[in-house]
């Protein structure tokens, strides 16, 4: 996705496995309307306590541990000069992450903030804080611009 901004301007691709998403484990792919079966309901039990900062689905991750991720690229981003505008491409369970890192909001907490496909977020560093300078901005997609079709 993010190739071809980068190849316009001509920069360099550096990928983190620190940005990918939330791993489910067992349950991964799983939709909660979409759960019949007796089997199925014992995941739909497993899908509901993801919500819980420490649980960890077999062979998937915990919130905890998409945090740990999360601080670790943000230390990452503070140790590298870099003069300009870095662009990072992630998903939604990041950027929630993200965005209780930077506004001290507990893993606990409902969401109250909204993560938009296709939504633009834009930070400010300064030293080894963060600041959130545009956050869920979908302007672009209403531009009247690049289609799925072409």
């Amino acid at each position: 996705t993010i190739e071809p901004l980068a190849k316009r301007k001509q920069k360099a691709i550096i990928c983190s496995k620190n940005l990918i998403e939330r791993g489910f484990g067992i349950i991964e792919g799983l939709e909660i309307e979409n759960i019949t079966s007796a089997k199925a309901y014992e995941q739909k039990l497993t899908l509901g306590k993801t919500a819980e900062e420490n649980y960890r689905p077999d062979g998937g991750e915990s919130l905890y541990d998409v945090y740990i991720r999360v601080k670790e690229f943000l230390g990452f981003l503070s140790t590298i000069d870099v003069k300009g505008v870095v662009v990072c491409m992630t998903h939604g369970g990041v950027l929630d992450i993200l965005y209780r890192i930077i506004m001290k909001e507990p893993l606990s907490s409902e969401r109250k903030w909204e993560i938009p496909n296709g939504g633009f977020f834009l930070l400010e560093r300064c030293k080894s804080n963060f600041k959130i300078i545009k956050w869920s901005e979908t302007s672009h997609l209403n531009s009247g611009g690049m289609l799925d079709e072409y």
